[in-house]
């Protein structure tokens, strides 16, 4: 039976948020290969969208204020009124929400792609191209799987991300 947690060990959280960061690090270092302007319009990207993402779920989650998996239910409190934790099952996950997070993946994927046939080969851009390949094949699995959701009290109630997957694996 798996140990729920009230708030998430500070070395899971630092180990979650140092693989989620080096996806945004190895983008941003792609897309300032490309250009000044598409890093810094990289970087905005994903602040608004960390922004808006979490205003949607965090101040309902049962981690609202708590060290949740991601840290985000305490940075929440500082950013966001409470909610109302009805509200966070009441939301239901399509495709079209997973969208701005694949694009901060996608884009960068592509386009340092597009520098390594069009500028040569370069180390650090294929390294940059192929972890967050890897982290959504085999780092993802392993945190969530094993380190976040079976410990996860807001997924023991409900949890629009994890019916949304458990959905899409049958």
């Amino acid at each position: 039976m798996a140990k729920y947690y009230e708030s998430y060990p500070i070395w899971s959280i630092l180990l979650a948020n140092v693989l989620f960061l080096l996806v945004y690090f190895f983008g941003a270092y792609i897309m300032f290969r490309l250009h000044l302007i598409t890093g810094i319009l990289y970087i905005v990207y994903i602040l608004l969208m960390e922004y808006f993402v979490y205003k949607e779920a965090c101040p309902h989650c049962y981690y609202y204020g708590k060290l949740c998996f991601s840290g985000r239910g305490k940075l929440a409190k500082l950013l966001y009124k409470k909610g109302d934790p009805k509200k966070f099952c009441e939301r239901e996950m399509k495709f079209k929400d997973l969208i701005p997070q694949m694009l901060v993946v996608l884009v960068p994927i592509i386009v340092g792609i597009a520098l390594l046939i069009s500028r040569g080969f370069h180390l650090l851009t294929l390294i940059a191209v192929l972890y967050p390949v890897f982290n959504w094949f085999f780092i993802n699995p392993i945190l969530y799987g094993k380190l976040a959701c079976p410990h996860c009290k807001q997924g023991k109630k409900c949890c629009p991300a994890l019916d949304f997957f458990k959905k899409k694996k049958k």
